[in-house]
């Protein structure tokens, strides 16, 4: 399994002059899940910076004590809920305009956070590689602070 985040601004801009580092935090983010039979996208949203805080959190309480939790994402309608149930988790994606279930996803709970962790990583370094003042980013701090705590709790499993 790996997961992949489509990201619709290019990193380069971080080094643009024009833009705030907000202008490529807040863009818009596709997260797709990639395994031998096939990709497809999780979820989208804007404001792309915060969800991948949040989904650190959720990855963090789910591994930690299992508890069901919910993701609100922006620029869509969508709900997603996130549960474990035994080594999964099951991923729901709830069209709130159409109030239908769009579709539902299950994954092995640790590698679908090991894929996170090492997709996270990847996103952190190659901004950090761009643009080395982004480090002392708030968000970036942030994200960064989530993924140490996530691998803390990953290891102690």
């Amino acid at each position: 399994m790996k997961i992949k985040f489509v990201i619709e601004n290019d990193v380069s801009v971080l080094k643009d002059k024009n833009f705030n580092y907000d202008y490529y935090l807040d863009s818009y983010l596709e997260l797709f899940i990639e395994d031998s039979r096939q990709e497809s996208l999780l979820l989208s949203t804007t404001m792309h910076n915060t969800i991948l805080i949040a989904l650190c959190d959720i990855l963090i309480e789910l591994n930690k004590n299992g508890k069901k939790q919910t993701l609100e994402t922006f620029g869509n309608p969508n709900t997603y809920t996130f549960e474990k149930s035994s080594s999964n988790i099951l991923i729901t994606n709830f069209d709130k305009f159409s109030n239908q279930v769009k579709c539902k996803h299950t994954f092995n709970l640790v590698e679908f956070t090991n894929s996170y962790i090492k997709e996270i990583t990847s996103y952190l370094n190659l901004m950090a590689n761009t643009e080395a003042n982004i480090t002392e980013h708030p968000n970036y701090v942030l994200l960064k602070e989530k993924l140490n705590v996530l691998i803390n709790v990953v290891q102690q499993l």
